[in-house]
């Protein structure tokens, strides 16, 4: 692995272990799968790197909120150009550099180290998203996420002692823009977007090959987002309380809906007034929760969709309309008619871990509408300041939106998420309470 070491200016490069020999023709640099084709130079000019910004680092004392890089995309394709690299002490000949890996997803982790030492270095708080040997398998949240794509980049490098063999001895230029993003994960929305475009310059040869430049590039842009963009009016201030209840809208008004007065019975009941939720971006599970016709499912079933379409367990399909959402909690209201259908009703108690529940919804595909599963509940969490109940039920994606029962058919919750790794279940999945999805739609009990 890349090991990072400090040089001077305060700067960082990485030493990488020697590139890998893929053929006569072919030489993998790093860890972005950066390719070098051994043909003439025609596509890059000389690089014009602006001069680097100046930053103010923060005066010692300053109350700072926590931020953290989330995401990196590369808007770079495999097989696109993206620089040349010269060969000798006099930096001769011209060969075409050539990303390797897919549009898409870059590891996190290769630029954390920048972004959270430069950040540090000016006095901010990060958190880091690289691994933890003793990660205690929590998501670590920060009071902001930064994500960025690499719109380009342009490298002008050199290996001045490619003549003695050493082909990690790096110099030259690199100009990257960047597009970030600033996510606030209490709201759960973008609150800023910002561009940078700039890059840096390495005179001395560093011992961390191209990748070297790749990364000094990104750092500048860093103090660009800080220097000219808004990452310090959201870093600047007093830190707040994620674990802090999060509340309703005040604004939304209540409904009044005509609410069962008895459940429906059974689990096979539950089951009958659980639906499959379509938008144009997948499914999801929703289920009736009132005679007049409305329903509960996510708001990340139906996204930005005014309608969706309702297909019930018999395979009758209808349109209904997203009434109202609460996007933080992620809990949607529908409306579409009931069918004469019997809907839920919610439990008029708490249950306690260990007992036994059961979950409805339609996994993965669209033909397994209606399954249900079987589990306890297994803690009553907080997590970012909602409630959650946490059960081993068996759930996938497709079930989001899907009920919670008793054995009676009693409604104690609703799908929202689960801990998958390696896109394997881990028996640890969470529901929103019934009575929050109640509170945050402002749904009231009508005579």
């Amino acid at each position: 692995m890349p090991i990072a070491i400090p040089v001077l200016g305060g700067r960082y490069r990485r030493f990488t272990p020697m590139c890998r020999i893929l053929g006569v023709d072919r030489i993998l640099v790093g860890m972005f799968g950066i390719c070098l084709a051994i043909f003439p130079w025609a596509a890059f000019a000389h690089l014009d790197v602006p001069t680097p910004v100046s930053v103010i680092a923060l005066p010692a004392g300053t109350p700072t909120r926590s931020i953290q890089l989330s995401r990196v995309v590369s808007d770079l394709r495999r097989g696109d150009p993206f620089g040349k690299l010269k060969m000798g002490l006099m930096c001769v000949g011209a060969h075409s550099l050539k990303w390797n890996t897919r549009r898409g997803d870059v590891s996190v982790e290769d630029f954390d180290h920048v972004f959270r030492d430069e950040l540090k270095s000016l006095g901010y708080d990060v958190v880091s998203a690289s691994r933890d040997l003793f990660d205690s398998g929590d998501e670590v949240q920060a009071d902001f996420l930064v994500g960025g794509t690499i719109k380009s980049l342009v490298v002008d490098a050199c290996w001045p002692h490619s003549g003695f063999g050493d082909r990690m001895s790096t110099k030259g230029s690199a100009l990257m823009e960047v597009e970030w993003q600033i996510y606030d994960p209490i709201q759960r929305k973008v609150m800023d977007r910002f561009t940078t475009r700039t890059g840096s310059v390495v005179r001395k040869p560093q011992s961390d090959g191209v990748e070297g430049l790749v990364y000094a590039a990104f750092a500048e842009n860093v103090r660009a987002l800080v220097s000219k963009g808004p990452l310090r009016s959201y870093a600047v201030g007093a830190a707040r309380d994620l674990l802090a209840a999060r509340l309703p809208n005040p604004n939304v008004s209540p409904l009044s809906l005509h609410l069962p007065e008895k459940g429906v019975g059974t689990v096979a009941g539950a089951a009958a007034a659980t639906v499959l939720v379509e938008s144009a971006t997948g499914h999801g599970s929703g289920f009736l929760i009132s005679s007049d016709g409305y329903f509960f499912t996510n708001h990340h079933v139906v996204g930005g969709a005014k309608f969706v379409k309702l297909r019930w367990s018999d395979g009758q399909e209808q349109v209904a309309q997203v009434m109202r959402v609460d996007k933080g909690r992620d809990v949607a209201l529908l409306k579409s008619p009931a069918r004469g259908r019997a809907p839920l009703h919610r439990s008029p108690g708490t249950v306690g871990v260990g007992t036994e529940v059961f979950a409805v919804g339609a996994p993965l595909f669209t033909d397994l509408q209606g399954t249900v599963t079987k589990g306890i509940i297994s803690a009553n969490r907080d997590r970012d300041g909602y409630a959650f109940i946490q059960s081993d039920v068996s759930v996938a994606p497709g079930n989001s939106g899907g009920p919670l029962v008793t054995g009676r058919g009693e409604l104690l919750g609703m799908a929202v998420t689960s801990v998958r790794i390696s896109d394997a279940q881990q028996g640890m999945n969470f529901f929103i309470p019934a009575a929050d999805i109640f509170r945050f739609l402002a749904i009231v009990a009508g005579k």
